[in-house]
């Protein structure tokens, strides 16, 4: 039960994460928010240990799996960013959440050997779903646009990608706390700010902007990079309570932390999709506990 409730909390902070870093990047560049993002959860995470609030033990399976989750991270991030941009995000969005979600499932059911009642087999297609329609959000004043084949591709990486870094952290001893947490955002941070300092050097973006950036922007920015860090520690967390099946699936309902956020916060209006799948999350959430 533990498990479980600590799967949709890490679900809700990454959501919550992705509403900043969306604010964030509706006035800099992606790549210049994920970089300092990155930066700001790795900061998060130090403090964290350093005040004894998380531990870190740096064995040799943690560097290994922190490492390769770092790659894959900044691997999945990268496809996302370029996936969104093509579009349409209402069909590439959940595609990556689902993937993401169904490669771990695979590894946990054909790998680890993780076995389900029906009941809970049932449980864990309708979370699939409910991902679905969350993540879904049609425009009543657009005919909906078909993605193509290079748009598909690009959100079946992101979907790899974040896959694997479930994967890997799900493999991580559970004495070992986050240290391949932090190894992962440490070079996910480097691998994403060496983007964004690339496209200073090379003049693509003015260097002014840092100084001209708000400090509520700043405020948002460093809220993604935290947020996403304690999302990554929580999973760790119910990762070492549950199988990585269940976990993992709970996970790709991130968007719901998201949609909530932009309800609340921006007073936008869900779809009935969007509120049919909450529904269906929370009965389906409830049926796998049970």
């Amino acid at each position: 039960m533990l498990a479980i409730t600590l799967g949709i909390i890490t679900a809700l902070v990454y959501g919550f994460a992705d509403f900043f870093g969306a604010l964030a990047s509706r006035r800099l560049r992606p790549i210049l928010v994920t970089g300092l993002a990155g930066w700001a959860g790795l900061l998060g995470l130090l403090v964290f240990t350093g005040a004894g609030l998380m531990h870190a033990n740096f064995s040799a399976t943690s560097i290994s799996n922190g490492l390769l989750a770092g790659l894959f991270s900044a691997f999945g991030l990268a496809c996302l960013y370029q996936a969104l941009a093509i579009g349409p995000i209402s069909i590439l969005s959940p595609t990556a959440a689902v993937v993401g979600a169904v490669i771990p499932a695979m590894i946990g059911t054909i790998l680890l050997h993780e076995s389900f009642k029906p009941m809970a087999w049932l449980a864990i297609g309708l979370v699939l779903v409910a991902t679905v329609l969350v993540a879904y959000h049609p425009n009543p004043n657009h005919k909906m646009a078909r993605p193509n084949l290079r748009g598909i591709l690009f959100a079946i990486g992101a979907g790899v990608g974040i896959g694997a870094v479930l994967i890997f952290l799900h493999a991580t001893p559970a004495a070992d706390g986050v240290a391949a947490v932090i190894l992962m955002r440490a070079e996910n941070a480097i691998i994403l700010g060496a983007a964004a300092g690339y496209l200073v050097l090379t003049k693509r973006e003015n260097i002014r902007i840092f100084a001209d950036t708000s400090v509520s922007m700043w405020v948002m920015i460093f809220a993604t990079g935290v947020l996403d860090a304690t999302a990554n520690a929580l999973f760790v967390w119910a990762a070492t309570l549950g199988s990585l099946t269940v976990v993992s699936v709970l996970t790709s309902l991130y968007p719901l932390g998201t949609i909530l956020l932009a309800r609340l916060v921006l007073k936008e209006k869900l779809a009935p999709t969007q509120a049919l799948g909450i529904g269906l999350a929370l009965a389906a959430s409830a049926l796998l506990a049970f």
